[in-house]
Parts: C-alpha cells; structure tokens; sequence
C-alpha cells in the first residue's frame, strides 16, 4: 500500500471540514440548537445562565404556514429596528432577545396597572412568580397582521425590554420557541439548597 501524497491529505481533511460544517449548519437551521440566556427579563421562568432547547423545524413549519406561535410560547427574536453590533450578531442575524408571547395578529393587548388584559379579558400568568410588579399601564393595541407582542416575565419596573419599548415583533424577526431549559441540570438557592432545574417551557 503506498502513502497518501500531502496534497491529498490536505484535500481529505478540507473535504471532512466542509462536510462537517454543512452538517453542523443543517442541524442547527433544520434540526434544533439552543439558545443561551443573558440577564434576569425572563425571571423566574428563565435565569441568566440557562439554556434552552429550540426545535428549529418548528421555525420552518410556521414559515410554511403548516403551524403558528400562539400566546404563552417562549420565543427568541431580533426586536424591530435592532442593527448587529458585533461580528457574532452580523453572522447570525442578531442581536436576539427571548420573551413570551402574550398576543397574536389581530387581538388586542392592555395593561391595566401591571395585569394583561387581551380582548378584553384578563389573562391569568401563572409564571408571574407573586403577581405582576409593573405598576404601568399600556393603552390598548391591536397588534397587526403577521407580529407578535411579547413581553418579558419580569414586569418590575425597567426589568425587561420587550413589546412596550420596540411594538409588535414581525413574524419573520422570530428565530424559534425555546421548549425546554436543559442547562445547568441544578440550580443552588440562597440557603444552598440544590434544585433541579431541566423543565418546560
């Protein structure tokens, strides 16, 4: 058997790079990826720190019409008017922000001093840890065809720049919907209690 010369050696491992970041690219634009959290917006649902899991087909099946994001998902977003402000966010189309969809295209959204009211009906959230804080108020708003209105789950004041500061977000600034939070698998509390931390979104 005779040696590979190194040219061909050199085009073999070029070839298996290629291959592999064509791969990672497909698993992560068709297949799923996860999406660090960076701040306290989305506390206590979400903890700086924490990763969650985004199918990204979901993405794609509601580009395709075939499914929709609906009032209660998690989803990760560029806000309106945002520009990239690093090589990272131009390489990927950000910067990203992750809040919870509180209305879709067409309903209405209020807050009526800190609670959500969509259609005139008062929402219950439940992941409001001990009620809503925010004690402001946000007139009625009909959210336009093809956005969304999110907010984060952390209303106390100046916590979480969301759908009050930017507007609706167009459906094609929505990355994906974190499902699950899969990282760190514990969390400590302040009396060092350790608590699993791997949920639902």
């Amino acid at each position: 058997m005779t040696a590979r010369r190194p040219a061909e050696r050199v085009t073999a491992s070029l070839l298996r790079l290629v291959l592999t970041l064509t791969l990672g690219l497909a698993v992560a634009n068709f297949g799923f990826t996860t999406v660090g959290v960076d701040g306290s917006s989305m506390s206590p649902t979400l903890r700086h720190g924490d990763r969650a899991w985004v199918p990204r087909f979901e993405t794609w099946l509601v580009r395709l019409g075939l499914s929709s994001w609906s009032p209660g998902d998690v989803v990760y977003f560029r806000p309106p008017g945002a520009s990239p402000q690093t090589w990272f966010d131009r390489l990927t189309g950000g910067p990203f922000l992750i809040k919870r969809v509180v209305a879709t295209a067409g309903q209405t959204v209020e807050l009526r001093r800190g609670r959500l009211w969509v259609d005139g009906l008062l929402v219950d959230e439940p992941y409001l840890t001990g009620g809503p804080m925010a004690v402001s108020s946000l007139a009625p708003t009909m959210v336009p065809s093809d956005h969304l209105f999110v907010l984060g789950d952390n209303r106390s004041p100046l916590a979480s720049r969301d759908s009050r500061a930017f507007g609706p977000v167009p459906l094609d600034h929505v990355a994906g919907r974190a499902s699950w939070v899969v990282w760190p698998p514990w969390r400590g509390d302040a009396d060092g209690q350790r608590s699993w931390n791997l949920h639902r979104l």
